[in-house]
């Protein structure tokens, strides 16, 4: 099974795995052979068999889990890498792209480009450092990124063709998965306190990059779509019982945190990496449901559900043994997601209708148990 490279955060399920874990690295592949000058490069993706040996060879009878007809019909690859994998997905706002962060030339992580229905993958960054979780601005003409190009993880920016990169935050602390506001004008990020070594949620208005602001807890923030209610979603380990990550929003409008919430949490599951539907009205997340079997890097089995805003409506996407992780919702209906299903990480799509009946969480929990805090 392919390992993804040393980037923090991603095998996070409680708060008892809150340092920076140290993940396997890739097997050695073969390296990229252009100069890492800022340049983009185009290359045709390899769609081999043994990228995706379910897909292109012999099917395993588990492999189409999912989908109404428990066939091909709902699922589609998105993405073929060969060696390494494709993960952090980045759907573009006008849903014909994604960005993605990818070992596939390289055992350190780059930011690619690909047209939903292309054919070729734009490799964007060429830095020896790794590079992963891209966010792009509201208008397509930025995105915002973590790079450990500096020594430690902190948040650059790269115009959407690729280019020269800026760094947009310092210090000695990680910094990871930046958020633009809807009117691109804020940037939101996680950060690790290392005094505390709690995880942090932290923004600031991009014209005044020297004033941040706290907002609270957490990891792994998102603006949600909606700009008439400004509101952040994230995820936090809960502070009592098993402590594994629970789904909250939080509004934040003129610098002020109110109406914590939370959507989703149960006793004896993870429930991680939160994305919007682009109407803000409901959520897709990842759910692990035996967590401590899965105490390093990414969990061996995991599933995309999707949820309202308002609790209600909780239904499995995937169904089935393959691990499936970080869901982000397009435009077209569709949500994208990390898939192992094929042998390889990589970046497959599904409807975001449930195709079956919506199931109960397990062992679903009262919000009022937790306090606030990482």
């Amino acid at each position: 099974m392919t390992r993804l490279p040393a980037l923090p955060t991603l095998g996070l399920l409680c708060t008892t795995l809150c340092v920076l874990p140290t993940m396997s690295g890739c097997a050695v592949h073969h390296h990229w052979d252009q100069d890492r000058d800022g340049s983009s490069a185009t290359v045709k993706v390899a769609r081999s068999t043994s990228s995706a040996p379910g897909f292109y060879g012999t099917q395993d009878p588990a492999f189409w889990s999912d989908g109404e007809d428990r066939g091909q019909a709902s699922l589609a690859q998105v993405t073929f890498a060969p060696e390494g994998s494709d993960f952090d997905p980045e759907l573009d706002p006008d849903g014909r792209s994604l960005v993605y962060a990818s070992t596939q030339h390289s055992t350190r992580s780059d930011i690619y480009r690909k047209l939903i229905e292309g054919q070729t993958v734009t490799r964007l960054t060429f830095d020896p450092a790794d590079d992963a979780m891209p966010c792009i601005s509201p208008d397509g003409d930025w995105i915002a990124f973590a790079s450990n190009r500096s020594g430690n993880w902190d948040i650059w920016m790269m115009p959407a063709t690729g280019g020269a990169a800026t760094q947009m935050t310092f210090g000695p602390d990680h910094e990871l998965h930046p958020s633009f506001s809807p009117d691109g004008t804020e940037l939101t990020y996680c950060r690790r306190n290392a005094r505390s070594g709690q995880w942090e949620i932290w923004s600031y208005a991009i014209s005044s990059p020297g004033t941040r602001t706290y907002v609270c807890d957490g990891l792994f923030p998102q603006w949600s779509p909606d700009s008439a209610t400004p509101r952040l979603l994230f995820q936090r380990a809960r502070q009592r019982g098993s402590r594994f990550f629970s789904i909250w929003t939080v509004e934040f409008d003129g610098g002020r945190c109110s109406n914590p919430t939370e959507i989703v949490s149960a006793s004896d599951a993870a429930i991680m990496h939160p994305a919007w539907s682009p109407d803000g009205g409901s959520i897709c997340y990842c759910l692990v449901s035996e967590p401590l079997e899965a105490p390093g890097a990414w969990p061996v089995q995991a599933d995309v559900w999707r949820v309202f805003v308002d609790g209600s409506g909780q239904a499995p996407l995937t169904r089935g043994d393959a691990r499936n992780m970080q869901p982000d919702w397009s435009p077209d209906g569709r949500i994208y997601f990390v898939s192992d299903r094929g042998g390889t990480d990589v970046i497959w799509s599904t409807p975001a209708t449930p195709a079956m009946a919506p199931d109960p969480l397990p062992a679903l929990v009262d919000a009022t148990d937790g306090g606030d805090g990482e």
